[in-house]
């Protein structure tokens, strides 16, 4: 396969073409204009002599030999990044480096925030970009390393990627303080009455981890009110008679602002794992081993890997 004789740019080029199969994408993943690309692409059509992307109807499909360069490319790019990565003298007080990252907004509130705060006291040049949580989509940009990070619960798995658990946690239930029916405690003859407001995550409406494992013990419940994210559940149970579930710390923080009360849901739950997924070819990186470091520290600090909390959700 003739790789050699390849500049880093159209090798760059050429990754994005084969992946994404679509010029206009490829164009806007490396920002150049779409006519650059249309120009590597011809050179690279050139240098192969072979179309690389071929036109199927209104798709480009990759040709044969194009399939076979996929994952060569992919592989010789990915070494190159674990060279450039090789910083022995990284320093976070003065370093210039973005981060990316897929998280959840009870991610968000209850661990990241605190780590924010902390990297721009240590790292004031490093800025950080949070996209929403989407386990298909984010899955394959972190393969694609346009991520440097996606945090995801227990049924969510890249197992060509390495990762380490950042959040052990259990399950609250929380109501409005004028709740009339809920009183000392949560039955499940309540729990199952109640209109409860439910997440439903994102287009496609996902249900929520506790549902998979409602619907697993038979229980369905009467949904009310849904919403993309378990950060919108309180809000939307103040000032009414509805019940929520979600993750306990979140919930926590929600009944220290907003005129709530929590209590433990009448069923049995499977805890809440969260796990921070990143690229193998970072995993010496000196920058992501600095930032991984700092999220874990935190969450340690902050008991949240705490195997206790685990433990008391079972």
């Amino acid at each position: 396969m003739r790789l050699r004789g390849l500049d880093l740019n159209l090798l760059l080029a050429l990754d994005a073409l084969l992946s994404l199969r679509s010029v206009t994408a490829a164009a806007s993943r490396l920002h150049v204009s779409q006519p650059s690309m249309s120009g590597s692409l011809a050179r690279l059509r050139e240098h192969f002599g072979d179309p690389l992307l071929v036109a199927i109807g209104r798709k480009l499909e990759l040709s044969p030999l194009g399939e076979m360069l996929l994952d060569p490319v992919r592989e010789a790019l990915e070494k190159v990044e674990q060279a450039i990565a090789l910083r022995p003298d990284f320093d976070p007080a003065t370093t210039k480096r973005h981060f990316s990252a897929c998280a959840s907004e009870a991610t968000v509130l209850t661990l990241l925030t605190d780590v924010l705060r902390r990297a721009e006291r240590l790292a004031p040049g490093v800025s950080v970009e949070l996209l929403p949580a989407e386990p298909g989509p984010s899955g394959a940009m972190l393969h694609r390393r346009e991520l440097d990070f996606v945090f995801a619960s227990g049924t969510f798995t890249l197992p060509e990627h390495p990762h380490t658990r950042v959040i052990n946690d259990s399950y609250d239930c929380v109501v409005w303080t004028g709740n009339r029916r809920v009183k000392k405690s949560l039955t499940l003859d309540q729990y199952l009455t109640m209109g409860h407001a439910v997440t439903r995550y994102g287009m496609e409406k996902r249900p929520s981890f506790e549902d998979y494992q409602l619907q697993m013990l038979g229980i369905r419940r009467r949904e009310e009110v849904s919403c993309p994210t378990p950060a919108l559940l309180g809000p939307l149970v103040v000032g009414t008679q509805r019940i929520a579930t979600m993750p306990a710390r979140l919930a926590q923080l929600h009944a220290a602002v907003m005129p709530l009360r929590v209590f433990k849901p009448p069923v049995d739950l499977e805890p809440l794992q969260i796990e921070m997924y990143w690229h193998r070819t970072r995993d010496h990186d000196a920058a992501t081993q600095w930032l991984r470091g700092l999220i874990v520290e935190v969450a340690t600090e902050h008991g949240f890997l705490d195997p206790q909390r685990e433990a008391s959700a079972v």
